[in-house]
């Protein structure tokens, strides 16, 4: 029996975690959780918890309210990052790291550190610290990624010559500006954007998946989990995101990934360490009427894609800034204090003009650049 430590459990993959271990992954207990303060929806999820034991709740106040009302648990009290407290754990084997956002990176290189496997959600942490994710993988752990994207690339090598490969091709939805001219940019709303044609989704992730921040990302994470080069990678809009990803052979045939919009095939393909297992997913039903359209990527109408590109190809802790300026300002337009076309330009800018990077890339660096960016980022807007 896998003893599993879930962070970020009350995310949209925690949720959907939770709910695939109890209907269907039976060889694995979720005994650690962790979450920021949203305990009212932890409540309604601890029937499906029969195993849990402990519970970090980085709130204080909510973490104390949490405790009172369950002395049956072990509450984590404590100022540090519950995250890592609970990762430095011994008594479980597998994280799902679910948490959004650069606070996901320290908790990964604890994971891996504990030489524990790690089903990693969490973009950033190979986003802004990449390379020592790769140099700690060579000590001790295991990654598998959860990201739909790179699990479907994850199934295609493994039925590919490598050698034969022309390029790699992974997919988007379009996010939910889509269908959206540009020049209409500057009246879109909040709840406009929010509103993902496939996906139910927090709001940093819808967010950039409008912008394509987090197709720019993908690119990264391919980059370090499959040792390809970013160059030779190509994006392609699937409108039913019913295609995660795709090669192209050097005889131009293509092998595609095709399944249903459902994040619990690639969460249980992590947890079963790259087996398929069967679950009560969704289907694609080719017995119907279904179609597969594609659509040109459009890479006037997503410029910070390639501002995330440009920023990688630079190097040293560039990422942490641009993902940092990033998170924040997306927390200004969530709050009405930017619109979505200032949030674009805003991001462009401080890339652009304010840039803090560091060539020495180690733990210390890359949260160092974190900080410096969201206090420059306050700077500004505040």
């Amino acid at each position: 029996m896998e003893r599993v430590l879930l962070l970020g459990c009350t995310g949209s993959i925690g949720l959907q975690t939770i709910d695939l271990v109890y209907e269907a992954e039976k060889d694995f207990h979720i005994v650690y959780v962790t979450l920021f303060s949203n305990i009212d929806i932890l409540e309604k999820e601890l029937h499906k918890l029969p195993y849990l034991e402990k519970v970090g709740i980085q709130n204080p106040l909510k973490a104390q309210e949490f405790a009172d009302k369950h002395p049956e648990l072990q509450v984590i009290l404590t100022t540090d990052d519950v995250n890592v407290v609970l990762a430095g754990d011994e008594n479980y084997s597998k994280a799902v790291n679910a948490i959004t956002g650069a606070a996901g990176f320290s908790v990964s290189m604890k994971v891996l550190e504990m030489d524990k496997d790690l089903c990693l959600a969490n973009k950033e942490s190979l986003v802004i610290g990449g390379q020592l994710i790769k140099e700690q993988l060579k000590k001790s752990g295991r990654l598998f990624p959860i990201d739909s994207e790179h699990v479907a690339l994850a199934k295609l090598f493994k039925n590919a010559n490598r050698d034969e490969i022309k390029r790699v091709i992974i997919t988007a939805s379009g996010g939910s500006l889509r269908d959206t001219p540009v020049e209409e940019y500057k009246n879109v709303t909040l709840e406009k954007v929010l509103k993902h044609p496939t996906w139910n989704m927090g709001v940093r992730i819808t967010v950039d998946s409008a912008t394509m921040v987090n197709k720019g990302f993908e690119f990264i994470e391919a980059c370090y989990l499959y040792d390809w080069p970013i160059e030779n990678i190509s994006p392609l809009i699937n409108d039913e995101s019913r295609i995660h990803s795709a090669l192209e052979f050097k005889d131009n045939s293509y092998l595609f990934e095709v399944g249903p919009s459902d994040m619990k095939v690639p969460i249980s393909y992590a947890l079963n360490e790259t087996r398929r297992v069967e679950a009560n997913y969704k289907s694609v039903d080719f017995d119907k009427k279904c179609s597969l359209n594609f659509r040109k990527f459009d890479y006037d109408k997503y410029p910070l894609f390639n501002l995330v590109l440009e920023t990688f190809k630079r190097g040293g802790t560039a990422m942490a800034f641009l993902n940092a300026v990033d998170e924040e300002a997306i927390k200004y337009f969530a709050e009405k204090k930017l619109t979505y076309t200032e949030m674009i330009e805003f991001i462009k800018f401080m890339v652009k003009e304010e840039l803090v990077t560091f060539d020495k890339v180690d733990k210390g660096t890359i949260l160092l650049t974190d900080q410096m960016a969201r206090k420059l980022v306050h700077a500004e807007l505040d």
